[in-house]
């Protein structure tokens, strides 16, 4: 699974999938698996409104489950995340659109918020206390959108 948006203008047949890497500037032979996509299912992605940013990889073939590479237990199809519940992200993304890729993945903990503060469909995320967060949040008329760092 990834953010469709990083496949926006991509031809997915040249991407490369790694598994188990840790630092982006060295090698780790013993952990980092790499793998071609074989085939991608889209979920709607809107790129104009930024909807749906959620794309699953097929792996061209199986991975070897190890200290590094593991199976993350995702909600069932069409089961709600209730409010207030607490999740974790992590990545290699930048801390600004155009930024350099960070060299080790970052985490951070969000909650889910209230669907009346997200788009209809969406899992919202926030970081309430620091104003950030993953998704855009709406806001009163004139106010700000979005949970920003």
């Amino acid at each position: 699974m990834s953010a469709a948006s990083c496949f926006r203008n991509q031809n997915p047949g040249t991407v490369a999938v790694v598994l188990g890497a840790y630092d982006l500037r060295r090698r780790e032979r013993r952990s980092r698996q790499t793998f071609s996509i074989s085939s991608m299912s889209e979920n709607r992605y809107d790129p104009q409104q930024n909807l749906n940013d959620l794309v699953l990889l097929q792996l061209d073939r199986e991975a070897n489950l190890t200290s590094s590479v593991a199976i993350l237990a995702l909600p069932l199809q069409n089961a709600t995340v209730e409010a207030g519940t607490r999740c974790q992200v992590a990545g290699w993304g930048t801390r600004r659109s155009g930024g350099r890729l960070s060299r080790f993945p970052r985490f951070v903990n969000v909650t889910v918020i209230p669907e009346d503060r997200c788009r209809p469909n969406n899992v919202c995320t926030g970081v309430l206390a620091r104003r950030a967060g993953i998704c855009n949040v709406s806001a009163p008329r004139g106010g700000r959108r979005g949970l920003e760092r």
